[in-house]
């Protein structure tokens, strides 16, 4: 009950929700949300209480982030041409990470894995927060399925993602976008394969995790250009 009323509380702080009847860019929202949401998480980790935090970030992409169209960011891609994101026709997969964070085990391949699967109904993105040459070491690992991009401050161009997505949403974080750029979903991931774990069973656990996300979001996408076309 008591986490019913916060959530409720926090909510009444938040503007009014988003939907597709008016175009509200992901960004305009983070930046019309933040303040409250801040003030409600710093005080929500200052009293050590983590599930307190996670559940007040949920409830700010619940309410307020899903349904706003995600901007058209033109990305860096990695031995690649920039893509910017309205160029893609198809719903996409996009993950964070940063370079200097340990990417569990079994993380890498499961990905690899599951854009091949997807290869045909989804793009996949992995975003880095750094520049192009931290990532000589780790961009190799990805297929070619994936577009391993990056983005960092020490670019110009860059200024707008990062400050609105990096320092807002925080990493790693996966964000799922239809094939009409709208937000399907944002989430804070975390891969709990133990450094021990046999990297069979590692992949086999990142896979399960990320395809179970992944087919909950494309029905959700689905769905929403269902009654998208009707409306």
């Amino acid at each position: 009950m008591r986490r019913f009323l916060l959530t409720l509380i926090v909510s009444l702080f938040f503007t009014a929700s988003y939907s597709q009847d008016t175009i509200t860019y992901l960004t305009d929202a983070i930046k019309e949300n933040l303040n409250p949401y801040k003030r409600a998480s710093n005080s929500a980790y200052e009293k050590r209480n983590i599930e307190e935090g996670k559940n007040l970030f949920d409830t700010l992409v619940k309410t307020k982030l899903i349904g706003t169209k995600f901007d058209d960011f033109s990305l860096k891609v990695y031995k690649e041409k920039n893509v910017k994101i309205n160029r893609i026709s198809k719903p996409i997969f996009i993950i964070t990470y940063a370079s200097w964070c340990v990417i569990p085990k079994g993380e890498i391949p499961a990905l690899n894995i599951l854009a091949k699967e997807h290869r045909n109904d989804m793009q996949f993105i992995v975003v880095f927060w750094d520049k192009k040459n931290d990532l000589k070491n780790i961009a190799y690992k990805f297929s070619d399925n994936i577009k391993v991009c990056y983005a960092n401050e020490y670019y110009s161009k860059d200024t707008h993602i990062v400050a609105t997505i990096k320092h807002t949403l925080g990493f790693p974080t996966s964000i799922f976008v239809d094939e009409n750029k709208y937000v399907v979903n944002i989430k804070h991931f975390e891969n709990k394969t133990k450094i021990k774990t046999p990297i069979k069973e590692a992949i086999i656990t990142s896979y399960n995790y990320f395809s179970k996300d992944i087919n909950e979001n494309l029905m959700k996408a689905l769905t929403s250009k269902k009654s998208f076309t009707t409306n």
